[in-house]
């Protein structure tokens, strides 16, 4: 038993090591980026993992004051049943320069688990003597009375800064709003940042506090801080001026008479406010080059294109999905619709938009993509072409055009469309039969002759008789005219039958209503509808859109009001097929409407 709890602890803790050594080990340097000749500061190697051997750098153009002192720590983590161990060591010089100029120090070298590993070299500025002395001595100068102004513009300022100061039409500049000073800040007040009018403009994440690093500026080292980073786009051509930044800072300073013995010790403060504002500054704004190509959308920047569609194999009155992606950097947030006409008889609803996009300081870089549906109404085997997106790039000065893989599409007949002209029946006839009768002998006597019947030729009944045969004739003759003029013109058939048929679809709709099966409901629906006006108006079905439909229906005296209902019904048709499960009550509704509607219709327009 010993012995297993012997073995248990022995692999417990190897498990411990080999996770300790597993973990990517980080070994880096920190030190200010610019000191004053005889200044000290602090440079501090970091590491992560526990180091068998450290070898520093020569530390060539500094003196070492002290160091290295080396700090150490380490912590067990167990979640959910796994186990992490982490290390910090550390490894501090304070060093003072010793010369100007800018100094080098080579990477330091540690050891872990017998593989050698090294810092980046680190290169800091060295300025001359007093750069950075003087802002302490400003300081310690008589007090000013409290009031909005401390210091000097050559102790604090603000600056607007720009990654470039000339750019074309939509290509991003990166404009940074920081404050440069050499005296200590307490806080914050009255921030005004520019409008960038002429410009659309995107926010940049920035830190919430703000982080000073150490600068050269003219030979005086500035403590420097990024308040706001904007992304613009430059919307109008030419010299644009840019709006400068304002901001009210508090400053603590020594002043005012000492009320006590403690204050005369310690020194009194008082808060001290002073405005400062950045320069004006003017961009220069090109224009694009002229003749864009016919595909060119107002995309600026560097892109590549993606279009193919959902499916390459459908039926008539199905939708189809055309998905574009445009992924790159740039403008992407005011890039338009890419062009792209769909064969006709197809019925084309508006796209769908929706972008992923990252913006940063090196610029927006994501995809924004692009869906668009489509129902296609007619059969047959459709070459789409290719889809051409077009786009400036600044960097080659010049317009650069994309083409998708062509694009194809295969549509079968769903069956539905049924044909709405129906035959004539031929004229039956009717068999006439003769019935004979035998011949009698001739009585000559034992009978008394009497009239059998009057004449009916020359009587009134004849006349009347043969008036009404006349016109049974001429009514018979007129209706066979009409019957072959309805064979002979399907139109007219399809015309006269139109609201028949739309009647019997929408019986159809409401046992599907009875049924509560939705998708079947509104396809019978939508198919009375659309046949009652392809039937009505003589609108082939596969030039049948909603557009010409309204047109068409304005045409014939049928009311605005009217016509946009059948708009809205049939598009609430199209998108309830793909969409879910309608309420009952919702389903009666539609029925009622489409009903009521050509009734309506079927009243004003022309038979």
């Amino acid at each position: 038993m010993h012995r297993k709890q012997f073995i248990a602890i022995v692999l417990f803790l190897a498990s411990c090591v080999s996770l300790a050594v597993a973990q990517d080990v980080e070994f880096t340097a920190t030190a200010p980026n610019v000191v004053a000749v005889g200044e000290q500061f602090r440079l501090t190697y970091m590491l992560n993992a526990r180091p068998q051997e450290f070898r520093p750098p020569s530390f060539e153009g500094f003196y070492i004051l002290a160091g290295p002192s080396t700090s150490s720590s380490s912590s067990v983590q167990i979640i959910n049943g796994q186990m992490t161990q982490t290390y910090e060591y550390s490894y501090t010089y304070i060093l003072e320069a010793t010369a100007e100029g800018k100094m080098t120090i080579d990477p330091a070298t540690v050891t872990v688990s017998k593989k050698e590993y090294k810092t980046q070299p680190v290169t800091i500025e060295v300025v001359r003597s007093g750069a950075a002395g003087q802002q302490q001595s400003r300081q310690q100068r008589q007090p000013e009375s409290a009031g909005t102004q401390a210091g000097s513009d050559e102790d604090i300022f603000v600056a607007i800064e720009y990654d470039r100061q000339t750019a074309y039409r939509g290509q991003p500049i990166l404009a940074t709003v920081k404050i440069y000073t050499r005296q200590n800040i307490s806080g914050f007040d009255e921030v005004k940042f520019p409008s960038f009018n002429g410009f659309w403009s995107q926010d940049v994440e920035t830190p919430s506090h703000v982080e000073f690093q150490r600068v050269n500026i003219n030979g005086k080292i500035y403590n420097s801080g990024v308040l706001k980073k904007y992304l613009l786009f430059a919307q109008r051509t030419g010299d644009v001026p840019v709006d400068p930044f304002e901001i009210v800072i508090l400053m603590q300073q020594r002043g005012g008479r000492p009320q006590s013995m403690f204050d005369e010790f310690f020194g009194t403060y008082q808060t001290v406010r002073r405005r400062l504002v950045s320069k004006p500054t003017v961009l220069k704004i090109r224009d694009l080059p002229p003749n864009a190509p016919a595909s060119f959308t107002g995309a600026v920047g560097h892109y590549n294109l993606e279009a193919s569609l959902d499916k390459t194999e459908a039926k008539t009155n199905e939708a189809i999905n055309l998905k574009v992606r445009v992924a790159g950097s740039g403008n992407l947030r005011l890039i338009e619709t890419p062009k792209f006409t769909f064969p006709a008889g197809f019925e084309v609803f508006d796209p769908k938009t929706t972008d992923r996009i990252n913006t940063t300081s090196q610029g927006a870089s994501g995809s924004k993509n692009f869906e668009f549906v489509a129902i296609p109404r007619a059969p047959g085997n459709f070459d789409m072409g290719t889809l051409e997106f077009s786009y400036f790039d600044p960097a080659q000065e010049k317009y650069i055009t994309l083409r998708s893989k062509p694009l194809s599409l295969k549509v079968e007949a769903d069956g539905s469309e049924q044909s709405t002209m129906q035959m004539v029946g031929s004229f039956g006839k009717e068999d006439i039969r003769f019935i004979g009768q035998d011949i009698r002998f001739i009585k000559t006597e034992g009978f008394t002759l009497a009239t059998a019947y009057t004449l009916l030729f020359g009587s009134t009944k004849f006349f009347v008789i043969i008036i009404l045969a006349i016109l049974a004739f001429v009514g018979l003759f007129f209706w066979i005219s009409y019957q072959l003029k309805l064979r002979g013109n399907a139109t007219l058939v399809r015309t006269k039958k139109a609201n028949k048929m739309a009647r019997k679809r929408l019986k159809q709709a409401q046992r599907h209503l009875g049924e509560a099966n939705s998708e079947k409901f509104y396809e019978e629906l939508l198919k009375a509808l659309w046949g009652y006006v392809s039937d009505k108006l003589s609108i082939p079905v596969a030039n049948l859109t909603s557009e010409n439909a309204r047109d068409t229906l304005l045409a014939h005296n049928v009311s605005v009001d009217d016509t946009e209902e059948f708009a809205h019904i049939v598009s609430l048709c199209e998108y309830a097929r793909y969409a879910p499960a309608s309420e009952q009550h919702q389903l009666h509704e539609q029925y009622e409407r489409a009903l009521a509607l050509i009734i309506r219709l079927d009243g004003v327009i022309e038979k």
